[in-house]
């Protein structure tokens, strides 16, 4: 997979086109991509959001995606490394903690558009167009204190439509520091490596006893860690099933499962159903729809599509 470099701390540009030329690829920066105008379907970690005028995404250096155009789309996109994110925080290293956390987890659990508000949609259009106004006025748009300025108004709407995303889902919405919130960061980061998921090896990062650990756990949210980590990868596999052509053995492999029948089992537990069943009833009762690839009917929006942990 294509990985695209950003050198410069801070990149602006709109682009609007019919066809998205560009292939599936990562970034080693974070990118808010803004919809002016037009629509289409976004393709994020493998899955398939649809997008019109006004919508926001925000991506992370972990995150991989493309697009499908089906309306002429114009496209603004707002790029900015970690370092620059870093010597903007003059509030500290504690500065956007969603944005950061944004960064270091794989498999976000993505509702869509990062913004459904139409005032909050239009504050984010209007930020976009002073700054690339200044843009290319003085050409740069480093050490400019009006672009610094609005910067921060933007990462902190970001960072807010990020938390909200956190707390209205009905995710671990407590204290940075409390240990569930802890243990559920570190648990959305490494959800596709079985190894750190282990208690033992997540006693030893957290400095507990496994036994401590897992009974303070459990005293806080009242289920284990490990009905807590099933839980949550069950949740991404049915997110999986809904929004990506991916198969039922792919899935599996993603997400650490031991086989086929081991996911079976364990979806059939929480869902009813096997994940081949879940997927061919949603099929069978949402209507085809144009410019998806044969066979895939599913497309959730923001409003539907919530499923972290309740």
């Amino acid at each position: 997979m294509k990985r695209n470099i950003q050198h410069d701390p801070l990149s602006l540009q709109q682009v609007e086109t019919s066809h998205w030329s560009y292939p599936v690829h990562t970034h080693n920066h974070y990118e808010l991509i803004l919809i002016r105008s037009g629509s289409g379907h976004h393709l994020i970690n493998g899955n398939r959001f649809a997008y019109q005028a006004g919508d926001a995404f925000f991506l992370g250096p972990l995150d991989y995606h493309s697009f499908v155009i089906n309306k002429k789309t114009c496209f603004c996109f707002l790029s900015f490394t970690d370092l620059y994110l870093a010597n903007l925080s003059s509030l500290g290293t504690n500065s956007w903690p969603q944005i950061r956390e944004h960064g270091l987890i794989k498999h976000q659990p993505l509702v869509g558009s990062l913004v459904t508000d139409s005032l909050e949609q239009q504050n984010l259009q209007a930020l976009f167009r002073i700054i690339l106004a200044e843009h290319y006025a003085h050409q740069s748009p480093l050490a400019n204190p009006v672009v610094e300025s609005l910067m921060k108004t933007i990462l902190s709407i970001v960072d807010r439509q990020l938390s909200h995303y956190q707390t209205g889902a009905g995710a671990l919405s407590c204290t940075a520091s409390s240990l569930r919130q802890r243990i559920g960061t570190y648990v959305h980061r490494y959800i596709t490596e079985p190894d750190y998921l282990r208690l033992e090896k997540m006693a030893d990062v957290f400095n507990y006893s496994q036994r401590h650990l897992g009974a303070l756990f459990k005293q806080q949210t009242g289920e284990s860690i490990q009905q807590y980590i099933i839980r949550y990868r069950l949740q991404l596999v049915e997110t999986r099933l809904r929004l990506s052509t991916l198969t039922v053995s792919q899935i599996a492999d993603e997400f650490g499962f031991t086989d086929v029948c081991h996911l079976n089992k364990l979806f059939k537990r929480y869902y009813r159903q096997t994940p081949t069943g879940y997927r061919r009833e949603l099929s069978a009762s949402l209507p085809a729809m144009p410019g998806l690839p044969a066979g895939f009917t599913t497309m959730l929006n923001a409003s539907e599509n919530s499923f972290l942990i309740a």
